[in-house]
């Protein structure tokens, strides 16, 4: 009985394909319970009084009586606020360190669909759905035992537990399974983590019919973004019907009673609760199934399937998954150097996956032991030994292992070192170490995102589905170059109208992006490309300058240098040609790579807010910050 949502006409891309849904229950993250609304998730207010609080449990605040109001009843009657004043005393230390928003969430899930006869004993014997909602592998996650088993079944002890205060008795399935343990397993497999800005995500959510049906696939033609509601009661959408429709066969009645009540009870669901809208980021044809994806796009074959069955117990069966040969965008994430030129499926060695192992390590060690310096080493003396140079084909025969820049290893190893070697520059400044220190980690932090970007952008030009994670890249290299010219000499002022008259005939389009031709949208990424590249070609020698594994790197954007194997996306000029050619160095002018890593940290951001205006709206915080950050070059200046 599988779920789904599909276009009840054709669309272009970059449109909203839902209304704002409201969540049937959200929580906060319990970092967050003292600083934000647990109604409406926005921040409480700086200055005395510092919002209003729980009388009972003291545990969640409001930032106005209007959130108290519309949420008390929701707070004491689904028993969270028992759950919080006595029963997460008895909670073990290890339940407590992953946080309760999961089986709190699940609290006031089963108080909203009890109070309006959404749980069927049916659907708890089967233990299939719930609500509408996907239950579905609870038997054999339980079965399976271990982490997730055991947090299972000590969040529906603590649930029912702090239910009985309200309900007496607890409802038990004939397979023993209780209604506290459905409800916790169907909010772990159905809610999405909300994040509304670039800081860690504030809490989860659990949305109806209107939006789990939305399945998953590793090529996916859809999107969504958070939008905290409206404090006007009154605001209402100003369009009756949207493209996404659900569709299957031999469905429950009580499923389908469940699509009804979300779809005409919009007010009986939370009055503030994050909203979450679907927007489509391909074309999308009528009567064709909508999409969203459910994990990190950026990983092997094995490695989805892997995290889909841990997190969903599901076999992914999408284009993507089931092609044969494999996509492109997959042959690259996953074999050797020494295969880019062969036509059949590779799979991953034993000693790539020791390196997968040392990455892996290493970034332990940087968040966990917080050891920025022994991550970075430990990681670049991978990819010196490991990462293709310029030795002959001969001697790539004689080696184990080599990777290439786009091997899935290799995009992890630039997301740590970026990030670790941010940190150790901010450190460095902190700390008032020397200015040269400062300058090669800050040069290292930009060079690693490049690369980052410039390998997610490669794998876009074959499969728009990258564009999400290609937003998010750009940004990040944006703001690492701004930060690396920060830490270079020389006069600004000249160089920041140079970069954006240099940048005038890049095209974005209009402000709005919706319903965007995807012929005009595939242009503009063209163009966008060939002006990353042009400028890449002028500072990639001065960027990876003194790193050995950053040198092995001809260029961080065009990768035809790589082998005939390797999708030609740009046309070089003579010139061009010439300069991803040479190897001569030449010497550095720093006045002239200030100005031409400005001019590339412009065009990164200002391709991030393009983007992220296609996939999650004009409005949305990526495209929010991409601008504020455009908007501080000229006010800097």
């Amino acid at each position: 009985m599988a779920m789904e949502m599909r276009a009840r006409e054709s669309v272009y891309m970059s449109e909203d394909l839902t209304r704002e849904i409201a969540p049937y229950a959200a929580t906060l993250h319990d970092l967050f319970l003292h600083s934000h609304c647990s109604s409406c998730f926005r921040n409480l207010p700086s200055q005395p009084p510092h919002g209003l609080s729980c009388m009972t449990c003291g545990s969640v605040r409001y930032c106005s009586l209007d959130c108290l109001s519309s949420d008390c009843e929701a707070h004491s009657s689904s028993g969270e606020c028992c759950f919080f004043a006595d029963h997460i005393k008895i909670a073990s230390p290890s339940f407590l360190t992953k946080g309760t928003s999961d089986p709190r969430a699940a609290l006031r899930l089963l108080y909203l669909l009890e109070i309006h006869g959404l749980v069927s004993s049916d659907s708890i014997n089967q233990a299939t759905r719930i609500g509408g909602l996907s239950a579905s592998g609870i038997g054999e996650t339980l079965g399976e035992g271990g982490e997730v088993a055991e947090r299972i079944l000590e969040g529906s002890m603590l649930m029912s537990s702090a239910r009985k205060m309200r309900t007496p008795t607890s409802v038990v399935s004939a397979n023993g399974l209780t209604v506290e343990t459905v409800a916790l397993w169907a909010v772990m497999i159905n809610s999405v983590a909300v994040q509304i800005s670039e800081e860690r995500d504030l809490g989860i959510a659990v949305y109806g019919p209107s939006f789990s049906w939305f399945n998953h696939s590793c090529f996916p033609n859809a999107s969504y973004r958070f939008v905290l509601a409206s404090r006007d009661e009154d605001h209402v959408s100003d369009r009756s019907e949207y493209p996404a429709v659900p569709a299957s066969k031999e469905v429950a009645a009580d499923v389908w009673h469940a699509w009804q009540f979300e779809d005409h009870s919009t007010h009986a669901l939370g009055k503030y609760g994050p909203r979450i809208v679907v927007r489509c980021t391909k074309p999308i044809n009528k009567g064709d199934e909508v999409c969203i994806t459910y994990i990190d796009l950026l990983q092997t074959r094995d490695a989805r399937h892997s995290d889909l069955w841990s997190k969903y117990k599901f076999i992914c069966s999408c284009k993507r998954c089931t092609s044969s040969p494999e996509p492109y965008v997959d042959f690259l994430l996953n074999c050797d150097f020494r295969n880019l030129n062969s036509p059949q499926d590779v799979a991953m060695s034993a000693a790539v996956e020791d390196l997968n192992d040392i990455l892996q390590k290493a970034i332990s060690v940087y968040s966990l032991d917080d050891d920025p310096k022994a991550c970075c080493d430990m990681i670049e003396t991978m990819l010196s030994k490991k990462l293709m140079g310029d030795l002959q084909q001969v001697e790539y025969s004689q080696k184990r292992d080599i990777l290439h820049p786009l091997h899935h290893i290799c995009l992890g190893a630039y997301i740590a070192l970026a990030s670790a070697y941010r940190f150790r520059a901010l450190t460095a400044n902190t700390e008032g170490d020397n200015a040269a220190a400062s300058f090669e980690m800050t040069k290292a932090a930009a060079a690693y995102s490049f690369v980052l970007a410039g390998a997610t952008h490669h794998l876009f030009l074959s499969e728009c589905s990258f564009l999400i994670p290609l937003s998010h890249f750009l940004l990040s290299t944006g703001e690492s170059m701004l930060d690396f010219v920060e830490c270079m000499k020389g006069e600004t002022r000249k160089n920041v109208s140079e970069a954006k008259f240099s940048f005038a005939s890049c095209s974005t389009g209009s402000e709005k992006h919706d319903s965007m031709q995807y012929y005009k949208f595939r242009s503009t990424c063209e163009e966008f490309g060939e002006r990353i590249l042009s400028l890449s070609l002028q500072c990639w020698p001065f960027l990876a300058q003194s790193s050995p594994c950053l040198e092995k790197i001809k260029n961080p954007i065009d990768f035809s240098w790589l082998g005939s194997a390797i999708f030609q996306s740009f046309h070089l000029s003579k010139e061009d040609s010439a300069n991803l050619s040479c190897t001569d160095r030449v010497p550095v002018n720093i006045e002239k790579q200030k100005g031409c890593i400005l001019s590339l940290a412009i065009c990164c951001i200002t391709f991030c807010k393009y983007l992220a205006s296609i996939c999650y709206g004009s409005q949305h915080y990526l495209a929010n910050h991409a601008n504020d950050l455009l908007e501080g070059i000229d006010v800097a200046q």
